[in-house]
């Protein structure tokens, strides 16, 4: 028999989400999800959501309803799951997808969706597209065999179902799913063959599952967001900074009125103080035991302390830059999935990015100055920036500028315009925490002293033909925001002047000479600036870029290692959280804008550096389980009397002899951890959908509104 075409029906607030639900209970006769346990399938059982199934070998059926939901917690399969997960059906039966909250998809995995073929030889592809709350898929199956599908938007973390007709026919379906690009998927498939009594589903090994770029992806969002959530300013690690009464006050006339739009009655987090800055340098062991969910659920800002004795105490453009960039970007990411998010979890967020913008718009006054004052970070009547600033007595410690930090500050400034000036992406901002004329200033400010200070050549000078990387990103991204035509064409004059000074020290093997220590982290970093740099108009230094890239996953990439090499002679490679972020700059950069093919070799660098290396110190994300080949420490177990914070160390090393990795700097630096926190965010895009970051300067000034 011919297979029939698929039948879509979309029927928006047909059924609710409790209705869905109901619609799965009662007795085995009409429709009770049977239980698996191991082995030969048996009603009756207990088997948790989405690892459930209904029917049998000798008990097909013939009209099934699936729900696809999200539960309040992980029960064994992950918390995004289609229920009942395996579904035994007679040929020419019909399964009704429902959507009872969120979105999900009803994917195959087949060629046509660009994964490997596990449905019956002969058959077609079926998709439903991106489901909303209370939309429903109908599929007829009228071929025999084994059906593999997935949800789009949550494959990575592992929510996949069986469709069974007419019995196990061999096929496609039925062998070890050891290709899918998802550890998570291939794991939790191979429970459902398995539960299902299905020959060849394999066995789960746990650690015998390939680490994929899916799951790198995931995970550098979840180390991400840990960096961020446990520095933000408003976790009381940082240091006090100083304000006026007219400040203190629109905190308090704000914070209301943002909660109010957000719908929530009370801030995200215990306790917040939006009035601390991130310090350079400190200790992330915990001073007291943390509360991350109290009586009323939420975590107590005023219990995630670190020992102060061990802070520098000394708040950098770069540490207060990097870390407000995150939650710029952070706040773009999320405007445009809070339909994706659990209706329960949404406003919540939504008031975790208003208090953000809150503490940032806060900062960028105090740090940069602007139109009503002098920051405390900036020299005199100038946009000039000191180095390091100890806000305890107001101290200037180093007032010497430099371009990293002048970089940092230009990046940042420059994407809180851009969130500014499209109207906040959204968010309801009942009293503007700075006016946007008042951004768009303070950000030509920035950019206009940064390049009238550091020539190209001032750029190398102070530190390394590394650091041309950072000025051409930042600068980049600055020429897509500047205020003036006459701006807009200084910043592409800049960059050429930048791009000419990485040829002046370009080897004719695409090494760049004059690097840093690290001479994987100079090739990435230079090749990443350069090709932002030539989204503008009038800049185009690909070539160059692709020479550099070209030395990096060739010359320096160590297959052996699963890692890049320090440098050609080096036997022992140190990687500070900074070379990893220049590194994943690279490689995003490849990627996103060559379209070249590097996810698999990013795969193996993240995971040996990040998992197995330990430059993420603790803490293994929701989306991997206990049985990961390398796993992370949960804070309790990190170290210290009370645990220690998620966070990036600033260094590990590699052993090439005797292929071990040691944490050769335990501390925690804010600027470079932030700066990885925002490379990684970027990275985490690939996976599409609820991943979709700002990676690319120039092309996302606007908030996203489409699946890519």
């Amino acid at each position: 028999m011919k297979e029939l075409d698929r039948r879509t029906v979309l029927r928006l607030g047909g059924v609710s989400a409790i209705g869905a639900l109901a619609g799965c209970s009662g007795g085995q006769s009409d429709g009770t999800p049977t239980g698996t346990g191991t082995g030969t399938p048996t009603s009756g059982g207990n088997a948790p959501p989405g690892a459930d199934q209904i029917g049998g070998p000798n008990d097909l059926r013939t009209e099934v309803e699936v729900t696809a939901t999200r539960l309040d917690s992980d029960q064994g399969a992950g918390q995004n799951v289609f229920t009942p997960a395996v579904v035994w059906l007679e040929q020419g039966g019909t399964v009704t997808w429902v959507n009872a909250g969120g979105s999900h998809s009803v994917t195959a995995y087949h060629p046509d969706n660009d994964r490997p073929q596990r449905v019956p030889d002969g058959t077609n592809a079926f998709d439903s597209g991106t489901l909303s709350a209370g939309q429903e898929f109908e599929r007829t199956f009228e071929t025999p065999g084994v059906y593999n599908y997935y949800c789009t938007p949550h494959e990575g973390l592992g929510m996949v179902g069986l469709v069974i007709v007419d019995g196990a026919q061999g096929g496609p379906g039925t062998t070890e799913p050891s290709d899918l690009g998802s550890s998570a998927a291939s794991q939790n498939l191979t429970r459902l063959l398995n539960a299902a009594g299905i020959t060849g589903g394999g066995t789960e090994t746990g650690t015998g599952q390939q680490y994929a770029w899916q799951d790198a992806t995931i995970d550098s969002y979840w180390y991400s967001l840990y960096n961020m959530s446990t520095n933000i300013a408003m976790s009381g690690n940082g240091v006090q900074f100083p304000h006026n009464e007219r400040q203190q006050d629109a905190f308090e006339r704000r914070v209301p009125a943002m909660l109010q739009h957000a719908d929530v009655d009370q801030p995200p987090i215990k306790n917040p103080n939006l009035n601390m800055a991130a310090f350079t340098e400190g200790d992330p062991h915990f001073t007291q035991q943390p509360v991350l969910s109290g009586d009323d659920g939420r975590p107590d800002a005023s219990t995630l302390t670190w020992d102060m004795s061990q802070s520098s105490g000394v708040v950098s453009p770069s540490s207060l830059a990097w870390t407000h960039l995150k939650g710029v970007t952070w706040a773009k990411n999320f405007q445009n999935h809070f339909d994706i998010l659990p209706t329960q979890l949404a406003p919540k967020f939504r008031a975790q990015m208003l208090t953000t913008l809150a503490q940032i718009g806060i900062r960028a006054t105090l740090v940069a100055g602007g139109p009503e004052g002098n920051g405390a970070l900036t020299k005199g009547d100038s946009m000039e920036l000191v180095s390091q600033f100890r806000p305890s007595d107001g101290t200037v410690v180093d007032d010497t500028a430099r371009p990293n930090h002048h970089a940092a500050m230009l990046w940042f400034l420059s994407d809180l315009n851009s969130l500014v000036q499209n109207g906040w992406f959204g968010y309801v901002n009942p009293e503007p925490l700075i006016p946007a004329a008042n951004v768009q200033q303070l950000t030509d400010g920035m950019g206009r002293t940064t390049m009238n200070l550091f020539g190209p050549g001032d750029v190398v000078s102070s530190g390394s033909t590394r650091d041309l990387g950072q000025m051409l990103g930042a600068v980049a991204w600055f020429g897509t925001q500047a205020g003036s035509s006459d701006l807009q064409s200084r910043a592409t004059t800049y960059t050429n002047e930048l791009a000419g000074e990485v040829e002046t020290h370009l080897e004719s093997n695409g090494r760049l000479a004059d690097g840093g220590d690290n001479q994987a982290a100079t090739q990435g970093v230079v090749a990443q600036g350069l090709l932002w740099a030539s989204e503008l108009d009038g800049v185009d230094h690909t070539d160059t870029a692709e020479s550099l890239l070209d030395h990096l996953f060739g010359t320096l990439w160590d297959d052996e290692a699963g890692t890049f090499a320090s440098g050609t002679e080096a036997s022992t490679y140190r990687i500070t959280a900074r070379d990893a972020a220049d590194i994943t700059g690279g490689v995003n950069a490849a990627e996103t804008l060559l379209d070249r093919d590097v996810k698999s070799q990013y795969a193996r660098f993240f995971d040996q550096i990040f998992n197995r290396g330990r430059l993420q110190r603790a803490e293994r994300p929701p989306s991997r389980d206990g049985s990961a080949e390398y796993t992370l420490p949960l804070p309790p177990n990190a170290g210290g009397e009370h645990g220690q914070a998620a966070v990036y160390n600033t260094a590990v090393e590699y052993d090439t002899g005797a292929d071990e990795w040691s944490v050769t700097d335990d501390s925690f630096r804010t600027a470079w951890a932030l700066y990885l926190s925002n490379q990684d965010i970027w990275v985490s895009q690939w996976s599409g959908d609820f991943y979709q970051g700002r990676g690319v300067p120039g092309r996302s000034e606007t908030p996203q509104t489409e699946i890519q």
